[in-house]
């Protein structure tokens, strides 16, 4: 019995196991996924088809109706909120071929074992969650027949058109350059027990479920597209036209681009549990620089798997739009788009290599971890900067810096910038305008989103890195990346990541940093040296102090022994004081946040003394009596803290006394300044 036992396990095992394997659950719970089937017309700028959305409801309420978004009618006219945001009115001699739009022209509901088949395409209609701008038709409430139940799921099908707009915030068309993103009815996020769904904003990006994107593509056969996840088939039509099948699985959206000019380029990067394939399609007047976009998104998939965890899909796609579409530096599932010049850069200034670098990092922050760009664009645009910071330095190491005159670049080799204080500048500017978390359309200014989305949060992730040590600090980052893969993560879950791991309770660091918009500057106000004065007068030596220096006088005459050779000038010059000084070193907390800092002394005799300071009241003062002079004074001396706002007063040296050169050139300028005044007069 026991033998007939071990037979069959060894024939399941055989025949069965990779059936088996094959059908385990995918690596994330899959809410929206999408079969579509779509056609571009080129000549319309359209694309035309339909999508079947099979959507699960993953929570504990029953849910009655569904919230999509339709990004694309944010192009439809000069009245939607992204519009009136955008600060650049449209031009009043636009053409309608020129503007886009998403329209539905039907959706079902299929039947289902608590759904019964309906066309619900009249209950549509458009909502305005944000801002009650009515005009804005960049969201619809669709209400069901039923409610779909907890853990229950739904198919509808959706027959739609999408009219392309000239390529307005990186999609639409130039020419016969197309990127469709952001291009479908694409289901809202129940989240919290409600829908999710915001409008399309000016400055706020995007937040969406993660699915199975099945995608058939149709073109003209003479034109090359690229897509997110893997190409499986490509059919050629009897029409002249061309069908792409498409095909990726936990992801959250899905972009595309098509054009007749593309060069493709191919390249593979070797990771320890298989190869990723890089595809990069480049425009032909760029084709020179191919391999500096494939060695960045190389050298990005190579670090980010170290540091982040491995990267998990197949296939990367890298895109250099055309000249003036208005497409460059972005990022979607698996495929993103670069930025570069027509002229090269010179060797040393990383243009293409930040961008590819920054929107292939999207990948992560934004694509595997999924937080609400919305609503925390930070955990998104901040990490994917202070990522891309990391890669760069690691890679590549400072950059140089360049200008261009009438398009040519000239690097200037003996001026560099190190990565670690990319954005300071900008945060320095507007640092108090806005706290970083806010939902992203009401900053208050584009600058002020530019500087709590990007600049900000990446200072205070280095600044953290400081303060914790590297070694604790990469823990957190790749704990807290693969961790939320997948899970739509809050800035709270941060945080508690950077508790658990660092054994630290750091909310008084969040507090000031992401909550508040104060600022961090501490200053070394003043130091001095001062000879310290002979005695005079009476001074009185009572108790422990008088005995203890009696004794210890007593004990240093006992061990000197009469020596007749001394010459009476030798004798005087060992009994001449030595000379002590009392220096002073005045430390000031100039900015509101409140943090522990370190401060480094140096004296002319060579000696260092470094001292720490809780940070919290407005100054501290240290003192010294010893036989040397302060030379300088430092607080921060290694810069940890990058989100300090004024480097220039962190330190101070002892000048020399100029006094008497000073006293001669203030009488030279008011010689001059009355020789001018008298000339004034008499012309």
């Amino acid at each position: 019995m026991r033998l007939k036992f071990v037979f069959l396990f060894l024939i399941m095992t055989t025949f069965l196991y990779p059936k088996l394997l094959h059908g385990q659950p995918p690596v994330c719970e899959h809410i929206a996924n999408y079969k579509m089937d779509v056609e571009l017309f080129p000549e319309k700028k359209t694309v035309e088809g339909s999508e079947m959305l099979t959507w699960l409801n993953d929570s504990y309420y029953y849910v009655d109706e569904l919230y999509f978004h339709l990004y694309m009618n944010a192009f439809k006219n000069n009245k939607s909120s992204m519009m009136r945001e955008r600060g650049r009115p449209l031009k009043k001699d636009i053409k309608p071929i020129e503007l886009g739009y998403c329209d539905i022209i039907s959706m079902k509901v299929l039947e289902s074992d608590y759904m019964e088949e309906a066309d619900i395409t009249a209950t549509i209609e458009f909502v305005q969650p944000d801002d009650d701008n009515k005009d804005d038709q960049t969201v619809i409430r669709v209400k069901l027949p039923r409610v779909v139940p907890p853990n229950g799921e739904i198919q509808l099908v959706i027959d739609f058109v999408t009219k392309l707009p000239r390529t307005i915030r990186r999609s639409g068309y130039y020419q016969d350059y197309f990127f469709m993103a952001q291009w479908f009815p694409k289901i809202g996020v129940f989240w919290d027990g409600r829908w999710n769904c915001h409008q399309y904003h000016a400055r706020s990006e995007f937040f969406a479920d993660y699915g199975i994107y099945d995608v058939n593509i149709t073109v003209p056969s003479d034109y090359i597209v690229g897509a997110t996840g893997e190409k499986r088939t490509a059919i050629e039509n009897p029409n002249g036209t061309i069908t792409y099948n498409f095909f990726q699985e936990s992801v959250h959206d899905f972009a595309w681009t098509a054009c007749e000019d593309y060069i493709e380029v191919f390249d593979e990067c070797p990771l320890p549990s298989g190869g990723v394939d890089i595809t990069l399609l480049i425009m032909p007047e760029h084709e020179k620089q191919s391999e500096r976009y494939l060695t960045a998104t190389k050298h990005a998939i190579k670090y980010y798997s170290e540091w982040y965890g491995e990267y998990p899909y197949s296939t990367v796609t890298v895109i250099d739009p055309a000249y003036r579409s208005e497409a460059d530096g972005m990022e979607y599932p698996t495929i993103f788009t670069g930025r570069t010049n027509w002229i090269e850069s010179p060797k040393g200034v990383l243009r293409p290599e930040s961008v590819t670098v920054h929107e292939f990092g999207h990948g992560y922050w934004y694509g595997l971890i999924g937080n609400n760009e919305f609503e925390d664009a930070w955990l998104d645009e901040g990490f994917t900067s202070f990522s891309e910071s990391e890669v760069l330095e690691t890679a590549y190491g400072p950059n140089l810096f360049s200008l261009r005159y009438f398009g040519f670049p000239v690097a200037f080799p003996d001026v560099k910038y190190e990565q670690r204080f990319t954005g300071l500048n900008g945060y320095r500017r507007i640092a108090k305008q806005d706290i970083m978390q806010r939902n992203a359309w009401e900053y208050m200014t584009s600058s002020s989103y530019d500087v709590n989305a990007y600049d900000k949060p990446e200072l205070m992730l280095r600044t953290l890195k400081n303060y914790l040590g590297k070694e604790v600090f990469d823990n957190i980052m790749k704990t807290y990346s693969l961790r939320w893969w997948y899970k739509h993560p809050k800035p709270q879950d941060f945080f508690e990541v950077v508790g658990e791991v660092s054994g630290q309770d750091m909310n008084w660091f969040f507090d000031q940093f992401v909550y508040g918009s104060d600022v961090l500057d501490y200053s070394i106000d003043r130091i001095s040296s001062r000879l310290e004065p002979d005695s005079i007068g009476i001074l009185t030596k009572w108790g422990r102090d008088f005995v203890e220096e009696e004794t210890a006088q007593e004990e240093e005459e006992a061990k000197i022994e009469p020596d007749t050779t001394l010459k009476t000038e030798e004798v005087e010059e060992k009994e001449e004081k030595e000379k002590i000084y009392t220096s002073e070193v005045l430390v000031r907390r100039l900015g509101e946040v409140k943090m522990p800092v370190e401060i480094q002394v140096n004296f002319d005799n060579g000696e260092t003394i470094n001292e720490s300071w809780d940070g919290q009241y407005k100054w501290k003062k240290f003192i010294y009596k010893k036989p040397a002079k302060i030379k300088s004074a430092v607080v921060d001396p290694e810069h940890k803290y990058v989100l300090d706002i004024n480097y220039t007063n962190n330190s101070k040296i002892v000048k020399e006394d100029n006094k008497a050169p000073l006293k001669w050139t203030s009488k030279w300028m008011f010689w001059l300044q009355n020789f001018l005044e008298l000339f004034a007069f008499f012309s």
